[in-house]
């Protein structure tokens, strides 16, 4: 297993954002540290940006937004993790063109990601940051299936009290108002 420099942060980070695909600083700030102060985001963001695992781009016409991505170093990497192993890995973004093409719908599916998130998070339910899982196919029959901008998982209930959790996940799609929902039913802790 590749390890970055002992950092869980900065392995959360490159997991959270090979994971969600593309996210603001002040989203990541949200999904990895929420509980410290954003320069810190800033920092470990720009460190990975120097050790070439993310990079990013500046949206002018948002007041001057950075949006970070994944490089594809930085997905061969994180890819080699057990959290993520299985996983289909996202298409790298060839140029900074390509990424501000892809920003806006991507920064939606990430803040809807981001509100189901804080919500469990104010709940003291679970829902962690990699359970937000983009592009899952499922075969619907006959040979077709459908891709979803991104699965989540999600456990209602204590963490603590196994007989009041459920577990539950939904398909997500925000900019067509799709909704999908599934009952895992009841498990145990």
């Amino acid at each position: 297993m590749t390890d970055l420099d002992g950092g869980d942060g900065d392995r959360l980070a490159l997991a959270v954002l090979v994971q969600y695909r593309m996210a603001t600083t002040e989203q990541m700030h949200r999904v990895i540290a929420p509980e410290v102060r954003i320069e810190q985001t800033q920092r470990r963001m720009a460190k990975l940006r120097a050790e070439g695992l993310v990079d990013r781009i500046t949206l002018p016409q948002a007041g001057r937004l950075r949006v970070w991505f994944p490089t594809s170093y930085g997905v061969r990497i994180a890819c080699e993790w057990p959290e993520l192993r299985g996983r289909r890995p996202p298409k790298t973004i060839a140029d900074s063109t390509a990424a501000r093409l892809r920003a806006a719908h991507t920064l939606t599916v990430t803040e809807t990601a981001l509100v189901f998130l804080e919500e469990a998070r104010r709940r003291g339910e679970l829902c962690r940051p990699l359970d937000w899982i983009p592009e899952v196919y499922h075969p619907i029959g006959g040979g077709e299936g459908v891709i979803p901008d991104a699965l989540m998982y999600y456990r209602r209930g204590h963490p603590g009290r196994h007989r009041s959790r459920r577990r539950h996940h939904s398909h997500r799609s925000p900019e067509r108002g799709c909704y999908g929902y599934s009952d895992g039913g009841r498990f145990p802790a």
